[in-house]
């Protein structure tokens, strides 16, 4: 698509990485062959010692010495290629230890979750509303030598309203939803569940209120963790999101998942309905979907949701669609502040 950006790249970019590349890997190859020659020449003369210094020092006979000579010859060979398998085998332990390591942190991981939070007792029993009080976030900015401060924040949702969330790019939105979900934990001050503060043994079962859609999200091709027998409402679900034609579920298992950026999220929503929690939080969900699609998303499947008695959260920049808000928040160099002509975004 473009010509002189290709030149650029492959020179000298692409050209000198595969320079320095060639540079070290003869390097390399040049020492490995040099020890492997001296590892060879040590041999024969290892032979040469036996053959013509053993047999003057020692009482031995020319047939024994002989026989001797013939093993070493015999046993060259297979010397060799133990030696040539030496790098192919060190290469390999160092990969299954970073495998193993891996699979241990996982299983580790999974284990403290589980300890943490029991099955029986994965999400708090009453949702009233849930607000950040006071909370700060910091993290360092990509290509900048600053870091970026969120906060202090004091933000509340309550049950069955539709929030939009604004601002501008690098505003820290998406951060303040990963505070709100529970993904990310406040640096200073309180996440509230209820007016009661969210602790660190509570937390994985806080985040079984959300059901999330990330502008980052993926997406498995099965219905993992939902139970059995969802087919029927997936497919009420894929009608409603026009994905009826191309998608089909039997046995919570999806058809395919090779779709486009808007039908994939659409994919994911489903997955979110399925969820049926009672917050939804969407980041730029309507980013990838093309007009007739958007319109029905904002007008139909928000207040649908609202009308189920869920709390909603929606990351925007549709201003045509702001009226459908119950509130709409706006951040401003990681400050909260109302958004004029709605109600206060402060708790």
């Amino acid at each position: 698509m473009h010509r002189p950006r290709r030149r650029a790249f492959l020179s000298p970019l692409l050209s000198g990485v595969v320079e320095r590349v060639r540079r070290h890997h003869t390097r390399g190859m040049t020492i490995y062959a040099a020890s492997e020659t001296w590892g060879t020449l040590m041999f024969f003369v290892f032979i040469g010692l036996v053959l013509f210094v053993l047999g003057r020092v020692l009482d031995v006979p020319s047939e024994a010495l002989s026989g001797y000579a013939l093993i070493f010859l015999y046993m060259v060979l297979p010397m060799d290629n133990l030696l040539k398998a030496i790098p192919s085998i060190n290469r390999t332990r160092i990969a299954l230890e970073r495998v193993d390591a891996a699979t241990a942190g996982l299983l580790h991981q999974h284990a403290d979750a589980d300890a943490k939070a029991p099955e029986d007792d994965l999400a708090p029993a009453r949702f009233d509303s849930l607000a950040l009080a006071g909370v700060t976030h910091a993290y360092h900015r990509e290509r900048e030598d600053r870091s970026f401060t969120l906060g202090p924040i004091d933000f509340e949702l309550r049950r069955g309203e539709i929030v939009f969330l604004i601002g501008g790019n690098g505003s820290g939105k998406t951060t303040l939803a990963k505070l709100l979900v529970g993904l990310y934990a406040p640096e200073g001050g309180q996440l509230l569940l209820n007016g009661r503060p969210v602790g660190d043994a509570d937390r994985d079962g806080y985040r079984q209120l959300f059901s999330t859609v990330f502008s980052d999200f993926f997406l498995f091709d099965q219905l993992l963790g939902l139970g059995a027998d969802l087919d029927h409402q997936a497919h009420a679900w894929l009608r409603e999101l026009q994905l009826d034609r191309k998608v089909t579920v039997v046995g919570g298992q999806l058809s395919t998942t090779a779709l486009s950026a808007g039908q994939r999220k659409r994919l994911a929503l489903l997955v979110a309905y399925l969820e049926d929690r009672p917050v939804y939080v969407f980041d730029e969900w309507a980013a990838d979907q093309d007009p007739a699609y958007k319109a029905i998303f904002y007008e139909r499947l928000l207040p649908e949701l609202r009308a189920r008695g869920k709390t909603v959260l929606v990351i925007t920049h549709d201003d045509r669609y702001f009226h459908i808000a119950d509130r709409c928040v706006e951040l401003d160099a990681g400050q909260l502040r109302a958004r004029a002509g709605t109600a206060s975004a402060a708790s």
